[in-house]
């Protein structure tokens, strides 16, 4: 039987149609990974939900892992617990994970969050082997809105409401340099995480240094509410002495819903510090045993020495002595000191010694004659009371002019005499 054109015409496109339903259902039925954006719009800081399914065949084994993106000026974090739950799809029973992620941009205008890589493991079937998937998360595009007015700079918090406080150990007031001082700022707010909080500031005047630890960032989800909590511990070191003051720190938040904004703001602190005493040198360190030790060897060692060469240290010494105080310096020095006291009898004496060491031939000056015959006059004369009258100061003159020119003349003298000498 001939068929007409018509419906074999007909009968093509519903053959199309059915291998193109038949094409295409299983693979959206099949999807083992999709991504669901309820709102693609946000506040900048407002929490942005999103969630991401995970289908298969088969009981899920284990956890899935996310290679979470990082993403500019924005911070994606997964929430909670995943929620797990199944359909059926004909004869085929699917199970399936939602984790929900949220995202805190604080970049306006579009916003990309990329495809990542995401590594869950099911069953095939109950009971059947398992199977291991690594899948990309499907890019999505979002739109992020600026509040009016709000300079790029400022880090905004979007949550209906913010609660700071603030502690300080010790608490501050009057102080000395290098006191140190404990800032903790706690933060908490709805809708938004932890990580999400800004950070305190870390400005400070000269004279005073700052150091920042590492926060303590927590979130709650109870009963469909989301919060979140940061603690921030500031540690302040006083280096410089007077009137040191912090200034007030201003936290900025946006209200989503009335489209306000909201403030803070945490009290300048003044410090009176008092210039710290100037510390006392520290006292010379105590000889250590083994210095000791080493000074009393050598000490014993240079004693021993001298009891054993102590008749030749004695000669040596003996001679050295006599070497530096010949006897016509010392009879000199004699006579010179007893004529400044006026003593004619140890003059006479000193006179005498002197003379002896000199040679033979020595013949005193005129000058010197007269005074050492006027010392014997005084001496021997006849009044007693003239000895104790005499002055010896002419005669020290005397002796000193004489003794100077003689060693002029010593010194004048050539060393060989001439080799053809003039007849007189």
């Amino acid at each position: 039987m001939r068929v007409p054109r018509g419906m074999m015409f007909g009968l093509a496109v519903i053959a199309l149609c059915a291998v193109t339903f038949a094409a295409a259902a299983p693979a959206a039925d099949d999807d083992p990974v999709s991504i669901d954006v309820p709102n693609k719009e946000a506040w900048m800081g407002q929490r942005l939900p999103i969630f991401v399914q995970l289908r298969g065949n088969g009981p899920f084994v284990g956890a899935a892992s996310f290679s979470i993106p990082e993403i500019p000026r924005a911070l994606l974090v997964k929430v909670g617990s995943p929620v797990v739950s199944s359909e059926e799809k004909g004869d085929t029973s699917w199970f399936m994970q939602t984790h929900e992620f949220a995202l805190f941009s604080q970049a306006a205008g579009k916003v990309t969050i990329p495809a990542f890589e995401v590594r869950f493991t099911h069953r095939d079937g109950f009971t059947g082997p398992q199977q291991e998937h690594v899948e990309q998360v499907p890019a999505t595009d979002l739109q992020i809105k600026r509040p009016v007015g709000l300079p790029e700079s400022v880090f905004l918090v979007t949550t209906e409401k913010l609660e700071i406080t603030e502690s300080w150990t010790p608490e501050p007031g009057s102080a000395k340099q290098g006191d140190v001082f404990r800032r903790t700022i706690a933060q908490t707010a709805q809708q938004t995480s932890g990580m999400a909080l800004a950070p305190p500031p870390t400005t400070a005047p000269e004279g005073i240094s700052v150091y920042v630890g590492k926060p303590t960032v927590d979130d709650k989800t109870q009963r469909g509410e989301f919060s979140g909590t940061r603690s921030d511990t500031i540690t302040y070191m006083l280096k410089g002495a007077g009137t040191l003051t912090i200034p007030g720190i201003k936290y900025i938040w946006w209200n989503p819903k009335s489209e306000e904004f909201g403030t803070k703001t945490l009290p300048a602190v003044t410090f009176e510090v008092a210039a710290a005493p100037k510390p006392a040198p520290p006292p010379p360190p105590p000889p250590s045993r083994m210095r000791i030790a080493l000074a009393a060897f050598l000490l014993f060692s240079l004693l021993g020495v001298a009891i054993w060469q102590f008749d030749r240290i004695r000669s040596w010494t003996k001679t050295l002595w006599r070497r530096l105080n010949p006897a016509d310096r010392v009879a000199a020095r004699h006579l010179i000191r007893a004529c400044h006291r006026n003593d004619a009898a140890a003059a006479e004496a000193a006179w005498t010694d002197w003379q002896n060491t000199q040679p033979a031939s020595y013949q005193p000056s005129a000058e010197l004659f007269a005074t050492a015959a006027e010392l014997h006059r005084t001496r021997y004369g006849q009044r007693a009371e003239a000895s104790a009258a005499w002055q010896g100061q002419p005669l020290a003159q005397a002796f000193r002019k004489a003794t100077a020119t003689s060693s002029a003349t010593q010194n004048q003298q050539p060393p060989l005499p001439p080799l053809n000498p003039r007849s007189t």
